[in-house]
């Protein structure tokens, strides 16, 4: 099935979305009337090797543009990686006119678009996500920032990409983990904010949706619901003043279980499956103190318990995740702040959980696993 190319706009940021959505590309940069300071590319080693060349099949404007690669994987995510890349832009004559195209899944989206923010105090920059998790929120809303030390994106700024380009066919790129991973961002936006989607993504095991082709229409209608979504959030909330907590659910526990793995001698978690196993927490904190039923309770757990892998918090752990919990972003007054929901498609925000509550969910957690 073909996907045809479409226009949502996030305030001033354009969003292009199908097929065709490449062939935007020298338009989008042809209005923005750039000086001869040059263009740049941030890519990887995967998508240097797998995406670049089909986004310069479809950008004239990009062939002469200068590469800056990286290391894939959240190690980049660094202070010292943005240092190394604006001593790049600065010794190859980068200006505040220059532009910076990022292709690449959530980790070049959140590097590039904070390498831009602070570069002579903002330059402009072009998302071009090419992982699921990139497409569906990653890339999308202005949020750019670096992790310090294990703790997830505590560095960073709100400074909106021109435009985002969202080409399907580069999912095709994909292992199944990370196509996997992506899908938790999917269904979390189903959870706080499209109950009808969550009621379909439900009947369908996440085995079943990986194994279709990204061409199939369950899988446009997935990713264009997910981005119109966070559209009107972003919109009327850019700066996450209120609204935009809503897209947090699962996020305070599952950022902390991700910086965990990363430490962990076992295969560290993708950001997406961390995530799952926070919803997981978040559902039962729900179900405690927001009034979400018990059988949504339990469809959510079994989803997602039966869709991602098992990734347990021994007793022994439970110290360390619980002091990277502590210091998660969302606190206020020194209480943990947590989005949870009352039932699917219903967000909730600004719930304090004490730390007792959420062992409690790391116990259920733990359970569902062993149950």
């Amino acid at each position: 099935m073909k996907i045809p190319s479409r226009i949502i706009t996030i305030d001033r940021t354009p969003i292009y979305v199908g097929d065709n959505a490449l062939s935007f590309v020298d338009k989008v940069i042809r209005s923005m009337h750039l000086g001869h300071d040059g263009i740049y590319i941030l890519v990887d080693k995967n998508t240097r090797h797998y995406c670049l060349p089909v986004l310069l099949e479809q950008s004239a404007l990009l062939a002469g543009a200068r590469l800056l690669e990286i290391d894939g994987g959240e190690d980049s995510k660094t202070i010292a990686m943005a240092g190394k890349l604006w001593n790049e832009l600065l010794a190859s004559g980068a200006s505040r006119e220059s532009l910076l195209v990022n292709l690449g899944g959530g980790v070049i989206s959140d590097l590039g678009g904070f390498v831009t923010a602070g570069y002579k105090r903002g330059i402009n920059y072009l998302n071009i996500p090419t992982t699921l998790m990139g497409q569906s929120d990653a890339a999308i809303g202005g949020k750019t920032a670096v992790n310090l030390g294990s703790i997830k994106n505590q560095i960073g700024f709100f400074h909106a990409a021109k435009s985002v380009f969202i080409f399907p066919g580069f999912l095709n790129t994909l292992p199944k983990d990370h196509m996997r991973s992506g899908m938790a961002e999917i269904i979390k936006c189903a959870l706080v904010g499209n109950a009808r989607l969550w009621r379909r993504i439900r009947n369908h095991p996440v085995t079943e949706i990986l194994s279709l082709p990204v061409e199939h229409a369950f899988w446009h209608e997935m990713l264009t619901s997910t981005i119109k979504y966070k559209n009107m959030v972003v919109v009327r909330d850019y700066k996450e003043n209120k609204l935009r907590k809503v897209l947090n659910f699962g996020h305070t526990i599952g950022h902390a279980l991700e910086a965990y793995s990363l430490l962990d001698s076992r295969k560290p978690l993708l950001h997406g499956e961390a995530v799952a196993a926070g919803m997981i927490c978040a559902a039962y904190l729900s179900h405690k103190k927001t009034g979400l039923m018990a059988p949504d309770m339990e469809a959510i757990t079994t989803y997602l318990t039966d869709g991602f892998p098992a990734y347990s918090v021994d007793s022994l752990s439970m110290p360390a995740v619980m002091e990277l919990i502590v210091h998660d972003k969302k606190r206020k007054n020194g209480h943990l702040q947590f989005t949870l929901i009352s039932k699917p498609g219903n967000p909730v925000i600004n719930i304090s959980c004490d730390q007792e509550e959420i062992l409690e969910a790391l116990g259920f957690f733990n359970a569902t696993l062993s149950g």
